[in-house]
């Protein structure tokens, strides 16, 4: 490329600048929309619940999902535990091979899935979580590594499908 290396700058600098204007307006609107978004949701259940409600009752007016969780584990852990509010949804007893365990259950959207599993030994050890609709794709999944025990969440949207 020929010509005077501080022209090619300016130019360069003008896209730039042409460019950063509707980028910075397309991040701030969108970061500005999550920030407000959890504030209506929490006022709306609020205003909605009467003064004396638990908080266990405006749990269950959440909407829940017909879920198939499946936990993929590199070696089989001694112990797994899948909860979601406190409500355990899948345990070891749910193996239907070596690694592998499955459920069908029902399932609010917009909390946590809490995991967590633990091992004997100090080698790395790997679990893979799919959270599966029928008959949407694709599934909601996510990998979690650890050596002796791994304890961590998968969120659940609140604007997950159905």
């Amino acid at each position: 490329m020929k010509g005077n290396p501080l022209l090619r700058l300016v130019i360069v600098l003008l896209v730039l600048a042409a460019v950063l204007w509707p980028v910075c307006r397309l991040t701030m609107h969108r970061v500005a929309l999550q920030a407000m978004e959890p504030l209506s949701v929490t006022k709306k259940t609020n205003e909605s619940a009467p003064s004396g409600a638990s908080e266990a009752s405006i749990q269950e007016k959440r909407p829940t999902l017909s879920v198939t969780l499946l936990l993929h584990a590199a070696p089989s852990p001694q112990h797994c535990l899948i909860t979601q509010a406190g409500r355990k949804l899948l345990t070891e007893k749910d193996q239907i091979s070596p690694g592998e365990y499955r459920t069908a259950v029902e399932m609010a959207k917009g909390e946590d899935l809490l995991i967590s599993a633990d091992w004997g030994d100090e080698e790395p050890h790997a679990l893979r979580l799919e959270v599966l609709v029928h008959g949407f794709q694709p599934p909601l999944e996510k990998s979690f590594w650890g050596k002796k025990s791994i304890e961590d969440s998968l969120p659940i949207p609140a604007s997950f499908l159905p």
